[in-house]
């Protein structure tokens, strides 16, 4: 504790100074007679206390404290007037300046230990808040820094889990794209094929034009119908009917498979983007399921049925990929569901509804269902009831984040054990 003294008689300098060490506080004590000195004495040293005597030549009592409130530095700094005045006005100004409190002059003992101690205590107050302030501040930074870390973390663990669930899913959708591209090929070979019979009756046209001479009206028609029944012959040899028929429905179906192929890489696209760079855009919640459904349509059509129930709602304002990705967790989910049970007949209801101001869209599967005991515990991070290394068990925890925290959401889960589950997740309208 460090305290000055300032007063241009040494006389109270030295009782005060007496006083200081009677009443046993732990202090470096500091007499100043010239209250010039001061601000540069508050500059060189950090001093928790100032007993200041009001009436003083060059500077009275109250300039010196207007100088000390003056910087914010010393606003804690406990300052006592000591005075000899009795005059309500003086004690007045003294308080209006910031001075904390007085001690009356001649010093009397008891009164001096009194408001001392209690000027002691207020600064050990101060100064413990202020480390308290300081503690908390640094305690703050590191947990925003360790937020910041856990914030990072997720985002990888999301990644990690989108990076799985696409390994995953590769099989399934290279199996998907193979079968357009497999009749793209099929319907290109034989668009060559018939390119080439167009083509050779085409020369069969163009020869028979240059051959009729119309100028000679002498050319018998014996010779015109020859040609042209080498001419229909021809077109029979090479089913130019079929072909030109065929050509149309080639150009379909290729068409529908190039469309096809466009939608499930569309899908993976939109499945597979980060989501870090938050792109909010109003969409249609039945159009995400549906691409969803379209890159798992590969196990879908191996283990089980799926019945779409769309009812026709408002579009909301969401992250596509966000949204995608629970619906993609909340499916495979139940597929992985009805896998492990060796079957083959699995039925999946997905149903869209609104409630008031929520969109809403339940997943039913008719697997093996939740025993009651882990039903609380489905949405813990890594909490999984598969086989070690066969799964991250982030999936429902970052599903149920995504929809509770990130969009203001609900979501619910029922279960009948052998029966079936029921995924259940709402988001608001207006986010």
């Amino acid at each position: 504790m460090k305290i000055l003294v300032v007063d241009d008689e040494k006389f109270n300098l030295t009782v005060a100074n007496d006083f200081i060490k009677k009443s046993n506080i732990e202090g470096e004590v500091t007499l100043c007679n010239d209250p010039v000195k001061v601000e540069r004495m508050m500059e060189e040293n950090n001093f928790d206390i100032v007993l200041l005597d009001i009436v003083m030549p060059k500077m009275t009592g109250i300039d010196v404290l207007k100088q000390l409130r003056s910087k914010p530095e010393y606003n804690n700094v406990q300052v006592l007037m000591l005075t000899s005045l009795t005059d309500n006005e003086s004690f007045k100004k003294c308080f209006e300046n910031g001075a904390d409190d007085f001690i009356n002059k001649p010093i009397k003992e008891i009164e001096f230990f009194a408001r001392f101690k209690a000027a002691v205590k207020t600064r050990n107050n101060a100064k413990m808040l202020k480390e308290m302030f300081e503690r908390i501040k640094k305690q703050n930074k590191e947990l925003k820094d360790l937020n910041k870390t856990l914030e990072d973390t997720q985002f990888h663990m999301i990644q990690k889990e989108k990076l799985a669930a696409i390994g995953e899913l590769a099989a399934g959708v290279a199996h998907e794209i193979n079968n357009p591209l497999g009749y793209l090929g099929s319907n290109l070979e034989t668009l060559s094929n018939f390119v080439l019979k167009i083509q050779a009756m085409g020369k069969e046209y163009r020869d028979f034009i240059e051959n009729l001479d119309l100028n000679k009206i002498s050319i018998e028609k014996a010779i015109i119908d020859k040609h042209i029944l080498n001419i229909k012959e021809f077109e029979k040899k090479l089913k130019i009917d079929f072909v030109i028929n065929e050509i149309g429905e080639i150009v379909k179906d290729s068409r529908d498979g190039v469309n096809r192929v466009s939608k499930i890489v569309q899908s993976l696209q939109n499945f597979a983007k980060t989501g870090f760079e938050d792109e909010m855009a109003v969409y249609d919640l039945n159009m995400i399921i549906d691409e969803a459904i379209l890159i798992l349509n590969s196990d879908l059509k191996n283990i089980a049925t799926i019945e779409k129930r769309y009812d026709i709602m408002p579009q909301i304002l969401c992250n596509r990929s966000q949204i995608g990705q629970v619906v993609l967790s909340l499916i495979t989910n139940s597929l992985q569901a009805i896998k492990s049970q060796n079957r083959l007949d699995g039925e999946i209801i997905i149903e869209t509804f609104q409630e008031k101001n929520m969109i809403c869209c339940s997943i039913c599967d008719n697997g093996p269902g939740i025993e009651a005991s882990i039903t609380n515990k489905i949405f813990d991070p890594f909490f999984t009831t598969k086989e070690v290394g066969s799964a991250t068990g982030v999936g429902l925890s970052i599903s149920y984040d995504t929809i509770v925290k990130k969009y203001n959401g609900e979501f619910m889960v029922e279960s009948t054990p052998g029966k079936k589950t029921i995924l259940t997740f709402k988001l608001p309208v207006e986010n």
